[in-house]
């Protein structure tokens, strides 16, 4: 297969966000969030929603088009990563993050990917299913909150902020824990089918 037949138009935008969003998101974020400006923070915040909604249209337009590949699908799994996990450092780098947080965001998707694995390697998948969406859009509205609120909490909306992130942080961290044990439970499971099928047959 030649290779313009191979990247269509949901694999190119995938492609954009690829390359494009852990180069410019972490720079920008290190540079421009010291500033500790409102409208410099909103900006970045739509940046960021911007690159996180690419997800949402390469994904429609393969659908609606009947344009998905295994090279689009393994793509966008690997640019929603770079997105995330690139923005979470340079949250990390201006302390808007504590880094025990990023490591357990970081760490849990390292843990699903071994699984993943694991499960490829004895012959079944473990897709992608609500809680894991839920976790990613939870994740991604953490992320444009923190980037959004001022660095020092002051002013009239102070608590609002502090607030606010306390929850999106509590229930994000709680969902991305609780996804996890529900991806190794379903691996669990596959494997102890696999072991008695075997033993039955031996």
């Amino acid at each position: 297969m030649k290779l313009n037949h191979t990247i269509n138009l949901p694999t190119k935008i995938t492609l954009i966000r690829l390359i494009i969003s852990p180069l410019i998101m972490p720079m920008l974020l290190v540079y421009l969030l010291p500033y500790d400006h409102m409208i410099i923070n909103i900006m970045l915040a739509l940046l960021f929603l911007t690159f996180s909604f690419t997800d949402f249209l390469d994904g429609y337009l393969a659908r609606k088009y009947q344009m998905t590949s295994q090279l689009g699908g393994a793509l966008d799994h690997i640019a929603d990563k770079f997105l995330t996990y690139s923005t979470f450092i340079g949250l990390l780098a201006v302390h808007k993050i504590y880094f025990f947080w990023v490591i357990i965001f970081i760490g849990r998707d390292i843990f699903v990917m071994g699984l993943r694995q694991i499960a490829l390697e004895n012959n079944f998948s473990i897709k992608v299913d609500y809680i894991g969406k839920v976790k990613t859009a939870l994740q991604m509205i953490l992320i444009t909150w923190l980037i959004a609120r001022p660095i020092t909490y002051a002013g009239a909306h102070a608590s609002t902020f502090y607030y606010g992130q306390i929850v999106l942080l509590a229930i994000t961290i709680l969902t991305t824990l609780a996804s996890c044990y529900h991806y190794y439970s379903i691996c669990a499971e596959q494997l102890d089918a696999l072991r008695l099928k075997d033993y039955s047959l031996t």
